[in-house]
């Protein structure tokens, strides 16, 4: 058995503290078990009361305060938790590497394990990330955006009077009523935004294989028509890879 297949069992749960939920997730029967938690106690429950054996616990996170909250709460000390400052500095093209959240990297090196050549990571959360590694599995920098998600609700928040309306593009241009005005300013000026940032990508990298995870990645890989694979787990899976490849 590989140093990654070790890693893939039921007994190692691997967890990741991202901008607005923490999401726990261990492999079984090849396939990922995934819970998504709003909640700092909610993931301690799960994690305390994980179903096999614990072996170990693998940890990325992009927010201090959930990541300390949560390890106040977990009854034990099999934490092994991936930083930045353990990527190889030829491995990173980046200029702030201490500013860099983890999980960026980690979903493209996840991506990499589905692609010999480069690949650009598109991670439709909270915060939209759209991120390029090279086929040396060198991390060259990317893009943030707010998400979808984010994006739906600002005239929810600052114009309650104007409705709300479905994720959809509208058939013409312009609207010819307040959904669809709000469709193309919302739907629209989102889409047509990542596939600018796409085009770009392309201009300068000339090919990539492109893989969208996160919460909105089926939503959004329909709005681009296809353009992607979807391969939610991302994250999880340049967990494992890092941790192995730290033992090679």
């Amino acid at each position: 058995m590989s140093n990654i297949d070790s890693l893939y069992t039921e007994s190692t749960l691997f967890v990741d503290v991202g901008n607005s939920s923490i999401k726990t997730g261990y492999l079984s029967k090849g396939k990922w078990s995934v819970a998504t938690h709003h909640t700092v106690n909610s993931a301690a429950y799960l994690i305390n009361n994980h179903a096999y054996p614990l072996k170990r616990i693998i940890v990325s996170s992009v927010r201090e305060n959930l990541k300390d909250a949560l390890y106040k709460e977990i009854e034990t000390h099999l934490v092994q938790e991936l930083k930045v400052s353990q990527i190889r500095a030829d491995r990173l093209d980046y200029e702030t590497p201490e500013t860099l959240g983890i999980d960026r990297f980690l979903a493209c090196l996840g991506a990499k394990q589905y692609s010999e050549g480069a690949v650009l990571v598109i991670d439709a959360g909270t915060a939209c990330t759209i991120d390029f590694m090279d086929k040396n599995r060198v991390y060259k920098g990317g893009v943030i955006v707010p998400g979808l998600g984010s994006v739906m609700k600002i005239f929810k928040e600052h114009a309650p009077a104007l409705p709300e309306v479905p994720v959809e593009i509208p058939d013409v241009f312009p609207g010819k009523s307040t959904k669809e005005s709000l469709q193309w300013g919302q739907v629209v000026f989102f889409t047509d935004g990542v596939k600018s940032i796409l085009k770009r990508y392309l201009d300068i990298f000339v090919e990539y294989e492109l893989f969208i995870t996160g919460g909105d990645a089926v939503t959004l890989n329909q709005l681009l028509g296809e353009a992607g694979s979807v391969k939610k787990p991302l994250v999880f899976d340049g967990m494992a890879m890092f941790v192995a490849e730290q033992k090679d």
